[in-house]
C-alpha cells in the first residue's frame, strides 16, 4: 500500500499488528502442546484465548477506521518461527524444548509490546482515542503475559538443575566447571596466568582470594563494576560462586572477578555488560 500520511502509516502499522496477531495464535497452541511443564502450558493455553480476544479488538479499529481487516506480511514472527523451526531440527530434550519455547513465547510478548506502545502513539496522535483504548487493553494482557512467561521460564531453569546439584558428591574435590580465565579489558596475552599483571593500572586491586569463601555468602547481591545489579548468590564453592542471574543462564564466576566484598553485595572488576564475553562456566541445564 502507498504511504502518503501518517493515517495511512497508521493502517500500515495496524495490518502489520493484525498479521502478527493472527501468526501467534496459529503457534500458541503448537508451543503448548510440545511443552512438558503444566505451568507453561496452561499459560500458552491462556494466551491464546486472549489473543483471539486482541484479535477482535482490532477488528473493532479497522470499522472505526472505515477499513476492511487485511493483514499486512510480518516478518519479525517468521523469523521467530524458524528460529523454533530450526532448534527442532536439533532433536533437543523435552526439557530443553520446553525451555526454549517458554523463552521464545516471552520474545514474541517482546516484539507486540512494542508494537503496541507505537500504535497507541499513532492512534492518539490521529485523535483515535477509542482505537487508542482497545490497544492499551491489548497492551496490558501482552505485558501480563511477559511476566508470567519469565517467571516460568525462570522458575523451571532451576528445577532443572536441582537434580545435578543433588547428585553431585559432598566431598570437595576438583572444580569440573573450573575454565582458565580469560584476559581482561586492556591486558595482553602474556599476562593471562598472572592476577596480579592482569590488573589494569590506576584500577583498584582485587583482594587476596584467600578469605573469599568465607567473605561470599548465599543471598549477597552481586554486581558489577558499574554498580549495575548482575543477580544473586546461590552457591559458594572452592573456587567459585554460583550466581542466580534474572531470565539468564546462572553462571560461575571466580573469585578473581571480584573487586571487592563487603556486607551488604559482591563487586565485580568487570561491568554488568562484559560479564557475557568472560566466558565463565554454567552449569548443565540438564
Amino acid at each position: 500500500m502507498a504511504i502518503q500520511n501518517p493515517r495511512d502509516l497508521f493502517l500500515y502499522d495496524l495490518r502489520a499488528m493484525y498479521d502478527i496477531e493472527q501468526q501467534l495464535m496459529q503457534m500458541l497452541p503448537a508451543l503448548a502442546q510440545e511443552c512438558m511443564d503444566n505451568a507453561a502450558r496452561e499459560a500458552f493455553v491462556s494466551h491464546e484465548y486472549e489473543t483471539r480476544q486482541h484479535i477482535s479488538n482490532l477488528e473493532q479499529c479497522f470499522q472505526i477506521i472505515e477499513s476492511q481487516p487485511a493483514t499486512l506480511a510480518n516478518n519479525a514472527v517468521a523469523g521467530l518461527r524458524k528460529d523454533h523451526d530450526d532448534f527442532l531440527q536439533q532433536q533437543p530434550p523435552v526439557q530443553a524444548l520446553t525451555l526454549f519455547d517458554l523463552r521464545a513465547g516471552y520474545l514474541s510478548e517482546c516484539l507486540e509490546i512494542a508494537a503496541y506502545q507505537n500504535l497507541i502513539d499513532e492512534a492518539n496522535s490521529l485523535g483515535l482515542k477509542d482505537c487508542a483504548l482497545l490497544f492499551q487493553q491489548n497492551l496490558q494482557q501482552e505485558v501480563n503475559a511477559s511476566q508470567k512467561l519469565a517467571g516460568i521460564a525462570h522458575q523451571y531453569a532451576l528445577q532443572q538443575l536441582q537434580p545435578a546439584q543433588n547428585a553431585a558428591p559432598a566431598a570437595p574435590g576438583p572444580n569440573p566447571y573450573a575454565v582458565p580465565n580469560p584476559p581482561m579489558p586492556n591486558q595482553s596475552s602474556a599476562d593471562t596466568n598472572s592476577p596480579v599483571q592482569a590488573q589494569d593500572k590506576g584500577t583498584t586491586s582485587p583482594q587476596p582470594q584467600v578469605n573469599r569463601a568465607s567473605q561470599v555468602q548465599a543471598g549477597m547481591p552481586v554486581v558489577g563494576s558499574d554498580m549495575s545489579n548482575v543477580g544473586l548468590v546461590k552457591e559458594v564453592r572452592d573456587d567459585d560462586f554460583l550466581v542466580d542471574i534474572p531470565m539468564q543462564r546462572d553462571l560461575y564466576i571466580p573469585f578473581t572477578a571480584i573487586q571487592q566484598v563487603d556486607a551488604d553485595q559482591v563487586v565485580l572488576n568487570v561491568p554488568r555488560d562484559q560479564i557475557n564475553d568472560m566466558h565463565w562456566a554454567k552449569p548443565s541445564l540438564f
